[in-house]
């Protein structure tokens, strides 16, 4: 069955172009433009994963990320951050990240933020996203 990615991206431009990459490696997807959108639709079409920008208007991905993660029916999906934060801030993102997962697995507990289940930064390699999303999905 062919796994099915929510991409929530203000940038369709970034919409375009991971969408290409997702069909050409066997996937299907659907697409959003901002976190609002993006949480009616992940409730509506229960998406094998989503990959998430996090600088939107209207709902921010880091909100909506929240918002997964509290919801009892959607906090099983997986997320994957697709952003050029680390560029902008100088925060090495993907780092920070995993050591949010390493903490979370290591007996966490309600105060310990729950952390994506993969980082991908901006400007995107089409080979490392494909990485991580099959890595997820496997």
């Amino acid at each position: 069955m062919v796994k099915k990615i929510l991409v929530i991206d203000d940038e369709s431009d970034s919409i375009s172009f991971i969408g290409t990459i997702l069909e050409d490696n066997g996937y299907d997807y659907i697409s959003a433009d901002n976190g609002v959108e993006g949480l009616e639709l992940t409730r509506k079409e229960m998406p094998d994963l989503i990959l998430l920008d996090l600088i939107m208007p209207e709902k921010s991905g880091i909100t909506m990320f929240q918002e997964l993660k509290r919801d009892p029916d959607l906090s099983h999906i997986p997320v994957v951050v697709v952003s050029g934060v680390s560029q902008v801030t100088g925060v090495d993102f993907k780092n920070f990240t995993s050591k949010l997962k390493a903490v979370g697995e290591n007996g966490s507990d309600e105060n310990t933020f729950a952390a994506p289940d993969g980082f991908v930064e901006k400007p995107i390699d089409p080979r490392e996203m494909i990485e991580v999303i099959n890595d997820i999905l496997s």
